[in-house]
């Protein structure tokens, strides 16, 4: 079955083409297909773009641009309207391709990963495993796209849906745009799903801690221990903290846009439809919620500390006491035959 080429507002997740031919029936053919879609999706490490361009270039059908080592795009995948933006960082954006083409390309990717110097953007030190065994991606998101009127600007619609211009000129450089966007979108994500699991887990584990604090034979639990919990949960907040507002630069402007001032606010508009501003806002609020938590705990950890040195030393001082009165007991039992001898009468 042939796909009738889209065209038309985006109604529901299936659009529904009629095309000017007859059904066998008589009636007017109509003919489904998957709304085109923008997709982007976030594997566990970043790419090795180099590599990658060697595996596709095999393709005659499909198109390279290199972009400053960091993004490459890939147009006519396979010969079709599909085209593709692969950063590297390790993001892959699909342009109006199918899921068969998504899941090759993300699967082509993942196995091109760069590992010098990069760590795995995964939570296995982090005690948590994202992504599926059906896709090798950590998060994805979506966006609607549509096609520009003739000599439109690509822009963003008021329902949230991408219209991109047909010039061909600047329709390359508008992809890598919205692309480098959803890419802060989807890292975004990704992080918020990192520190939600984090923070629901230490958070449990630290009610645990409370309850062993508010136990009358808490003098039992060993405070060095806890205190030394406290500091690590503290150092793992920083941790987030830092890799969310300065590690992932989800607020910058990429240094590939700085000189197209339109490709720039295009992806401006991206990250602002994603409302990142307010998403990063909100996780620093919980960190910083952790944080006092933590700060909190710490300080009652402190006071639990001195009360017990204090018991200590009232312990130490009473026995030394103990111990100086019953050396002096002696004395004391002979002290009245002493009298009596120095009065004559013993």
């Amino acid at each position: 079955m042939r796909y009738a080429p889209w065209r038309g507002p985006a109604l529901a997740s299936l659009r529904i083409h009629r095309r000017g031919g007859t059904s066998l029936a008589g009636r007017p053919e109509v003919q489904y297909r998957e709304a085109p879609i923008i997709t982007a999706d976030l594997l566990p490490q970043p790419i090795n773009l180099q590599k990658f361009r060697d595996l596709v270039n095999t393709d005659r059908s499909t198109t390279l641009k290199w972009g400053q080592g960091k993004v490459l795009f890939c147009d006519g995948l396979g010969g079709t309207a599909s085209s593709a933006v692969l950063l590297a960082e390790g993001c892959v954006v699909c342009w109006q391709a199918t899921e068969a083409q998504r899941r090759l390309l993300l699967e082509k990717a993942a196995s091109c990963p760069e590992t010098r110097g990069r760590r795995f953007r995964s939570l296995g030190e982090a005690r948590e495993s994202f992504g599926s065994p059906r896709s090798p991606a950590v998060s994805s998101e979506t966006l609607d796209l549509g096609e520009a009127a003739p000599g439109q600007k690509t822009h963003m619609n008021s329902n949230g849906k991408l219209a991109l211009s047909i010039d061909p000129e600047d329709r390359t450089m508008d992809q890598i745009a919205v692309s480098l966007g959803m890419a802060v979108a989807v890292r975004l994500e990704s992080l918020e799903e990192k520190i939600e699991n984090l923070l629901e887990q230490d958070w449990k584990a630290l009610e645990r801690l409370v309850k062993r604090l508010e136990d009358p034979w808490y003098l039992m639990v060993s405070l060095k221990d806890v205190s030394h919990r406290i500091f690590k949960y503290e150092h793992m907040i920083h941790k987030l903290r830092y890799e969310l507002n300065a590690e992932a630069g989800l607020l910058d402007s990429p240094d590939l846009l700085w000189e197209n001032a339109t490709a720039e606010k295009l992806h401006d508009k991206v990250v602002a439809h994603f409302d990142v501003r307010r998403r990063t806002e909100v996780l620093n609020q919980r960190l910083s919620y952790s944080l006092d938590y933590l700060h909190t705990l710490g300080e009652h950890v402190r006071h639990l500390h001195s009360v017990r040195l204090e018991r200590m030393i009232i312990i130490l001082i009473t026995l030394e006491l103990g111990v100086g009165i019953m050396g002096l007991s002696p004395n004391l039992a002979s002290w009245p035959s002493l009298v009596l001898a120095q009065h004559g009468l013993f």
